[in-house]
């Protein structure tokens, strides 16, 4: 009996989406019609694939064997093949983005999103707010873009290394004036101070954080209204110190940079509106 290509997709599906009743809603398909084909491909090799419980799927060591093989191959002919249609067609379908929610109020992604929707407006765009990175894949995004210290999920995607960025420390002068003089590191520990989760590690490891938020916006706001210390990307705090709104704390220390990483599933196969949206992205902030 010879083996189907298109239950070998669905035998992907199914250990992508970590089940017969997830892969048959994901693909669109009655769960019957998955789980014929299943047992069909297993017929076809002679072997055992799934070990099928109620809730979830396990696999065998055949199975395993065989999802090492194909699943990867697979994704690559699926996404060839949409490239190729892509490629005969004007930009269209829809955009789908995962960003953290420091960078979705930046300057630079408000600008990103403004040009590329003006210069492709067919194109639908989908952004969602992830702090940790997601299985692109398995959620159906084209691209995401995180700091460099979060562990990305797959060791297979691309990942590009952006613009290096520093943090500061800065407070308003009206706090600075009626708090404890700051000279050293170690007078931090006397003051409030705000941080995200990102930029965290760099400060001293026993300091205590009195508020840690994903929202810069937030940690600025807290600054800028006498509360305290706020732990911020130059770039975001940069506007308010130079209206004199806000002041860098300890301007002598420089902190170890950190850099914007985009990832994505595939160089090769990259889309033509996945394409347009890296190189405006980058030219935005380079």
């Amino acid at each position: 009996m010879n083996t189907s290509i298109d239950d070998l997709r669905l035998f992907t599906q199914t250990v992508l989406h970590g089940g017969i009743s997830a892969a048959a809603k994901a693909n669109n398909l009655q769960r019957s019609k998955v789980s014929r084909r299943l047992q069909v491909l297993e017929s076809s090799l002679g072997c055992e694939l799934l070990i099928r419980t109620t809730k979830t799927i396990e696999l065998t060591e055949h199975g395993k064997y065989l999802y090492d093989l194909v699943s990867q191959q697979v994704h690559h002919i699926e996404h060839g093949i949409i490239a190729m249609k892509e490629s005969q067609q004007d930009f269209t379908g829809t955009l789908r983005l995962a960003l953290p929610s420091a960078l979705m109020t930046s300057q630079a992604f408000t600008s990103a999103i403004t040009e590329y929707s003006s210069r492709f407006p067919n194109i639908q765009i989908e952004v969602e707010n992830h702090q940790d990175s997601v299985d692109l894949k398995r959620q159906a995004f084209d691209l995401q873009v995180l700091p460099n210290v979060v562990s990305i999920t797959d060791d297979s995607y691309i990942q590009f290394s952006l613009i290096p960025y520093r943090c500061h420390l800065v407070a308003s002068r009206e706090y600075l004036n009626s708090h404890s003089p700051l000279t050293s590191v170690n007078d931090l520990r006397s003051h409030r101070v705000f941080t995200n989760r990102y930029n965290a590690d760099l400060l001293e490891h026993d300091l205590h954080i009195s508020l840690k938020s994903d929202d810069l916006n937030l940690l600025q706001s807290l600054a800028l209204n006498s509360q305290g210390i706020a732990f911020l990307p130059t770039v975001h705090s940069r506007k308010a110190i130079e209206d004199g709104r806000l002041v860098q704390v300890l301007p002598n220390i420089t902190y170890p940079s950190l850099h914007l990483t985009m990832i994505y599933p595939s160089a090769q196969f990259l889309s033509k509106k996945t394409r347009a949206f890296i190189d405006l992205f980058k030219e935005l902030i380079s």
